[in-house]
């Protein structure tokens, strides 16, 4: 069984380098444009304001911060002048392979900026410091981070990252097509929403879907099942992550629901076993969706495409009598366990997840509860709903296994998609596989 354990471990590890790629939380494509090698340099000396701390660091970040991250900088070294930070920026497809080559083969950069996500299986191959250490010594304060941000950043009951950014999925709907059926706004629940889904299908003799849901692509597949199975009451594993639930009476309630909208209500478009959740967000702009659930970074895109779209935001709905969970994304800092100033780059995590410059920095929320209600979101009735919705974000677990768990859950429901099993077979065959290698 230990053999077997082990074997599993390197297989995820090989996954990761070979197909874990970007942000599981949909960046916008235009951010990837951006070239691995190019790289910036701020600093600042002042020799009225002298640090005792000299060095120079090397920041690996997101190519859609590209704008962000310099201004950030110049701010950062107001206050550490002698501090030089050198940033190089990556886009979303094959950041993580990057980030775990350099990781395993002892090398990269000081920092990076990490998908929350990444965090176990970056710890796993000891390329990532233990933060521990710092936190105590500067009697650091976790408890204004969402909750979903600190489980997130924790490995083995130790800190490995800082969060600076947070989000979660909400539903965006399109209030035109909404009216044309007599409904003003989203209802709160699954149930409420199948007869609207249902009537906009109708009332456009299907040239309008009622709502868009991915089915052709593991990462947003297994997304938004897990976003939904949050919401009817299940879990995809047991409280101290030992063995898979997807079997329970609740995940199967959700499955069969999720497979329903394709095969037996036909709300969501006929391509959903090549739609990815891009695609969804297409059609969502052309308005040949009413609905569908993404997070905020997708907003400027949709207004881009069509800025005469009239949409609203909304929390993701539950089913009935459940509570509200949704799963709680976010990016962190995280410092190389091979950096040679690791104070130096200690300063600058903390510095970035503080709580106004986490405003700043984050494409989409702060990864403080103070900043929920900063004006940057409350001044914007889209971001709104979205900020409000992170409260009851939930963090996948933090577990190496994670990459195959999500993946043996989308071949098995497309499979139901597909209508070769039914989805409680799905469920059951998913819970088997999975079990096998936790």
């Amino acid at each position: 069984m230990k053999l077997v354990k082990v074997l599993s471990m390197i297989l995820v590890l090989t996954m990761l380098v070979g197909s874990l790629g970007g942000c599981s939380s949909g960046e916008k494509k235009e951010s990837e444009s951006a070239s691995t090698n190019e790289s910036i340099t701020v600093s600042e000396s002042s020799s009225n304001n002298p640090e005792e701390i000299s060095a120079e660091l090397t920041l690996w970040d997101a190519s859609w911060n590209e704008t962000i991250t310099p201004g950030i900088i110049e701010k950062f070294n107001e206050k550490y002048p002698n501090i030089k930070v050198n940033v190089e920026f990556f886009p979303s497809d094959g950041m993580s392979d990057k980030y775990l080559t350099a990781l395993m083969s002892g090398s990269g950069p000081d920092l990076l900026s990490i998908n929350n996500e990444w965090v176990s299986t970056f710890a796993t191959s000891n390329g990532l410091l233990n933060l521990d250490k710092y936190i105590e010594e500067n009697n650091y304060d976790m408890s204004d981070f969402y909750e979903g941000a600190q489980k997130g950043v924790m490995f083995n009951d130790s800190v490995y990252a800082l969060p600076y950014r947070a989000e979660t999925h909400g539903f965006f709907y399109n209030k035109d097509l909404f009216e044309q059926v007599g409904y003003s706004e989203m209802p709160g629940t699954w149930e409420e929403f199948l007869p609207i889904a249902t009537a906009i299908s109708e009332n456009s003799n299907g040239e309008i879907s009622g709502i868009a849901i991915p089915g052709g692509e593991w990462g947003n597949t297994s997304y938004q099942l897990i976003n939904m199975i949050l919401c009817g009451g299940g879990s995809i594993l047991n409280e101290d992550s030992a063995e898979c639930t997807l079997d329970s009476p609740e995940v199967i309630k959700v499955a069969e629901f999720f497979v329903a909208l394709h095969r037996e209500y036909g709300v969501v478009p006929s391509s959903i076993l090549e739609n990815d959740n891009a695609a969804g967000r297409t059609l969502f702009s052309e308005e040949k969706v009413a609905s569908y659930m993404s997070g905020a970074y997708d907003i400027s895109t949709i207004q881009e495409a069509n800025a005469d779209i009239n949409m609203a935001t909304s929390l993701v709905p539950v089913f009935e009598g459940n509570e509200r969970k949704t799963i709680f994304a976010g990016w962190s800092t995280a410092i190389s366990a091979y950096s040679k100033n690791p104070d130096a780059a200690w300063l600058l995590a903390e510095f970035l997840s503080s709580p106004e410059i986490s405003v700043d920095y984050s494409t989409t929320f702060s990864a403080r509860k103070s900043m929920q209600t900063h004006e940057k979101y409350a001044n914007d009735p889209l971001l709104k709903n979205l900020a409000e919705a992170i409260q009851y974000g939930e963090p996948l677990p933090v577990i190496p296994q994670l990459t195959q768990i999500r993946q043996i859950m989308y071949e098995q429901i497309q499979l139901a998609l597909s209508g070769d099993i039914t989805a409680e077979e799905a469920m059951r065959e998913a819970t088997a596989q999975i079990n096998d290698i936790l």
